[in-house]
């Protein structure tokens, strides 16, 4: 762009990829935000003279020796040559074969249900503009020219995506716009990401402002999650069992289990979940409602309770599963027996795909390793207390030890599960306001300690703020990313002249909530953190509080030109009137009651 004027083009083929179709568009609309100038896309049969952007596969990348399947899942190349950007990777085809490839991935539509369909220029704002419905590359698609497209916009033209609504967009006004450096050919550290924040809890969806669930679904796209096709979720429901394992042979032995157990020591329930898995990787489809498998992962995940079968093979495993007892919600009673099961299962399944792997959690009752070996395709994801580190010694330690152990132990890919739900959720639940729990040195520290140790894929359970889930899913793509850096950024670049301020309320928070003087005996038990309790009486205090509104106070006077002056005011209605309103609820329930 010179002075306002596009002096490129964009290239695409002429029957694009998905993922190049929404790459053209990405680049298109943020370039005429930045710039006021429209950077015409075209196809690679018309003839186009000057600048190019090339984006995705076309016969100009191929005359350059650049093909699309030439690079490995998620890879992408940012590429300067004479007169041309190229911004390529793997990517998706569109096929007949493909689309009919089935899966279920952790939040449980199905496989084509993640390819969202979105009006594009309507969601970006720009209605008048709009050519119809166009579908998304699927979240567990390749989807390499995106991932080019997006680093290209961030790295050499200053986008930064704080959520989905255009306010939370930040877009430096350039007349001149100019991009050249090194080649940059990368993917992302983690393979499989799986945050998808959606504003469905109180923080993020106030500190976003108002969106809608197509702005919510290109979000995703630009923050890059999905990946690696992977699931490990619950499988064995009521009604999978009522409907698919109503064999009376090996239904559970034990009256309290009401269809939701089933005796997993029996042959002939492990040769019908083998025989699932068979005709899911053989792309025979029939996967139950409800259950997950995806890409090379089919997922077996018992229901939630403890009314297990009591027949005489099923009670000796869990007998032996009495010494995996931690005292903690993560232990290890059900174990040795859960993991038999597994195992069982996987080396039928071995047999004829030596190459697809059986997908579990490390959760709650069977969250310790067993005392035996695991078949090499099984994956395991341990469910981690992550929301406790900072406050919460021993509940860590038990975590980082079974986490460990599994780490030993297991020979396949191992992805994890963490949760991001306390206080949250309790709050949510029970009808009260928590202190803020942020913690976005803590979630750093620890995502960069999983990516380390070699773990492929991550699913967030639960959501939180806007900072510390942008700055989790910036680790998960590069783990060396400068975290003070991008905190220091987002203030600047998203608050202005009120950044400062802001900047402390944030780490003052922080600082609160993480501080393990702030949680001593009787509001810190074995088994958790009594978060109704702390949250009023040891956190959100009167001094505390008075230096809070202070600082926010601050900042209202120095916002004085908008978008920062909204992104302020939605600051202090998601977190601090929040805080207000917890703190007014707790001093009115201390208040003796008239008889």
């Amino acid at each position: 762009m010179q002075q306002g004027t596009a002096a490129c083009s964009i290239i695409i083929a002429e029957r694009p990829t998905p993922a190049a179709r929404l790459a053209a568009l990405e680049l298109q609309y943020h370039l005429l935000k930045i710039s006021g100038a429209e950077v015409p896309i075209r196809s690679e049969s018309e003839q186009v003279e000057g600048r190019r952007i090339l984006v995705g596969e076309s016969s100009a990348t191929r005359q350059l020796g650049l093909r699309g399947g030439d690079f490995k899942p998620q890879e992408y190349l940012i590429a300067f040559r004479t007169n041309a950007i190229i911004l390529i990777g793997r990517d998706w085809q569109d096929t007949e074969a493909n689309r009919k490839v089935e899966g279920r991935p952790m939040t449980g539509e199905t496989l084509q249900g993640t390819r969202h369909k979105i009006d594009y220029w309507k969601t970006v704002g720009c209605p008048d503009r709009s050519t119809g419905e166009t579908e998304l590359p699927g979240l567990y698609d390749d989807q390499g020219t995106c991932l080019a497209a997006y680093d290209f916009l961030e790295r050499f033209c200053g986008v930064r995506w704080y959520g989905p609504a255009e306010l939370n967009i930040i877009l430096p006004p350039r007349k001149t716009l100019a991009a050249a450096g090194d080649e940059v050919r990368r993917s992302p550290a983690l393979k499989h990401r799986s945050a998808l924040p959606g504003g469905n809890w109180p923080f993020l969806h106030g500190q976003w402002g108002d969106f809608n669930r197509d702005q919510v679904h290109l979000y995703w796209r630009r923050i890059r999650q999905g990946g690696e096709g992977w699931a490990g979720n619950h499988t064995f429901h009521r009604s999978t069992i009522k409907a698919v394992f109503n064999d009376p042979e090996y239904q559970s032995r034990n009256p309290k289990s009401q269809g939701s157990q089933l005796c997993y020591t029996n042959p002939k329930l492990i040769n019908q979940v083998a025989q699932m898995a068979r005709d899911y990787f053989d792309g025979k489809g029939g996967l139950p409602e409800g259950w997950k498998a995806l890409g090379d992962y089919f997922a077996i995940v018992p229901d939630d309770n403890m009314n297990l079968c009591n027949c005489e093979a099923c009670a000796a495993l869990l007998q032996k599963g009495r010494t995996l007892k931690t005292g903690f919600f993560s232990s290890g009673e059900m174990s040795d027996y859960w993991f038999t099961f597994v195992n069982r299962v996987a080396r039928e399944v071995r047999r004829t795909h030596p190459d697809k792997y059986i997908a579990t959690l490390a959760y709650w009752a069977y969250a310790v390793p067993p005392g035996f070996s695991l078949e090499p395709n099984v994956s395991v994801a341990p469910c981690l207390h992550t929301c406790y580190y900072p406050v919460h010694v021993e509940m860590r330690e038990n975590d980082l030890k079974f986490y460990r152990g599994w780490r030993e132990k297991a020979a396949a890919p191992m992805f994890l599960w963490v949760y991001y739900h306390h206080p949250m959720e309790p709050a949510l639940i029970d009808k009260w306001k928590c202190f803020p729990h942020i913690m976005v040195h803590e979630t750093a520290k620890a995502m960069q300690m999983f990516i380390g140790d070699g773990v492929r894929g991550i699913f967030e359970c639960g959501e939180q703020d806007q900072l510390e889930q942008y700055v989790m899913v910036k680790v998960w793509d590069d783990p060396k990313a400068n975290v003070d850096g991008l905190i220091d950024e987002f203030f600047r670049l998203y608050f202005g002249a009120a950044g400062e301020p802001m900047k402390r309320f944030y780490l003052r928070l922080e600082e609160i909530a993480c501080d393990q003087a702030n949680y001593p005996a009787p509001y810190h038990r074995r088994d958790g953190i009594g978060w109704k309790q702390v949250a009023w009486e040891r956190l959100g205090t009167a001094e505390r509080m008075e230096e809070l509104g202070a600082l926010i106070a601050q900042a209202e006077k120095l916002a004085v030109a908008d978008p920062e002056k909204q992104r302020v005011v939605l600051w202090r209605k998601a977190l601090w009137e929040w805080m207000c309103q917890g703190r007014e609820q707790y001093l009115a329930a201390q208040k003796p009651k008239r008889k």
